[in-house]
C-alpha cells in the first residue's frame, strides 16, 4: 500500500531543495517568492514551503513581511563582516592547534586537495575550484575532531559558499592568489608553525572581505 511522505519529511525536502535554489543562484537576492508557486514546483501542499521559508529566514536567506511578501536575502556589509570576523576566530584557532599534528593521512588529503585546486585553477573550472576552495577548509575544521567547530562550519557552508562565489565574480585574478594563500597555510601548519599559519589564515580571509567589500578597487 502506498504512503504519502510524513509531513517532516516533506518539511525537510522542501527546505533542502529552497536553500539549493537560493545558494545556487537560481534564486538570486531580489527574487520575490510565492508559496503557492513553490509548493507547485515542489508538487507538495504549501504547509511544508511554510514551514521551509521560516526556517530559511531565521537563518538569513529570505525576507518575510506583510509589505513586501517573501524575498531572497543578500548578504548584507554587516552580515558579510560578521561572517568574517567569526571565521577567522575559529579557522585561525583551528591552524594554530593543528599545527604540527596532523597524520601523514590528513597530510596527504590536504595535498591532494591542493592538487586538485591547481589542476581546476589551470583548466579554469572554477566551479571545481570553488568546491576545492571550500572542501580545503572543511577538511582543516574535521581534522580537529571538535564536534562545536564542526557544527559551527557546517552551518557556515552555504554562506562560505556565497562568499566565495561573489569574491570570485569580484574579481577574476583572486583565484590564483587565493590557491597561492592557500599553499602556503598549509605549508605552514604541516611544518608546525601555528603562529605563521594563523597569521596567514587572517590575511587570506581579510583579501576575500576586502574584495566583495571593495570590489572597485579590484576591478580589471
Amino acid at each position: 500500500m502506498h504512503t504519502s511522505p510524513s509531513p517532516s519529511r516533506l518539511q525537510s525536502r522542501a527546505y533542502a531543495e529552497l536553500r539549493r535554489l537560493i545558494v545556487s543562484g537560481e534564486f538570486p537576492p531580489g527574487t520575490f517568492l510565492s508559496e503557492r508557486q513553490l509548493a507547485q514546483q515542489l508538487e507538495m501542499s504549501k504547509t511544508p514551503v511554510h514551514v521551509a521559508l521560516e526556517r530559511l529566514e531565521s537563518e538569513g536567506f529570505v525576507t518575510i513581511s506583510a509589505q513586501q511578501g517573501i524575498v531572497v536575502r543578500g548578504m548584507s556589509v554587516e552580515d558579510i563582516v560578521d561572517h568574517y570576523e567569526l571565521r577567522e576566530a575559529v579557522e585561525t584557532w583551528v591552524v594554530r592547534r593543528l599545527a604540527g599534528k596532523l597524520s601523514l593521512e590528513q597530510q596527504r588529503q590536504l595535498l591532494d586537495n591542493l592538487k586538485a585546486q591547481r589542476e581546476a585553477l589551470k583548466e579554469e573550472d572554477l566551479r571545481r575550484l570553488i568546491q576545492m576552495d571550500e572542501q580545503m577548509h572543511f577538511l582543516l575544521g574535521s581534522f580537529l575532531q571538535n564536534r562545536e567547530i564542526a557544527s559551527t562550519m557546517e552551518r557556515l557552508r552555504d554562506k562560505i559558499h556565497q562568499v566565495i562565489v561573489r569574491v570570485t565574480d569580484s574579481d577574476r585574478t583572486r583565484p590564483a592568489e587565493s590557491v597561492a594563500e592557500h599553499e602556503r597555510i598549509i605549508k605552514a601548519v604541516i611544518a608546525g608553525d601555528g603562529a605563521r599559519a594563523a597569521d596567514l589564515m587572517v590575511e587570506h580571509l581579510e583579501a576575500g572581505k576586502r574584495r566583495i567589500l571593495n570590489p572597485e578597487r579590484f576591478s580589471r
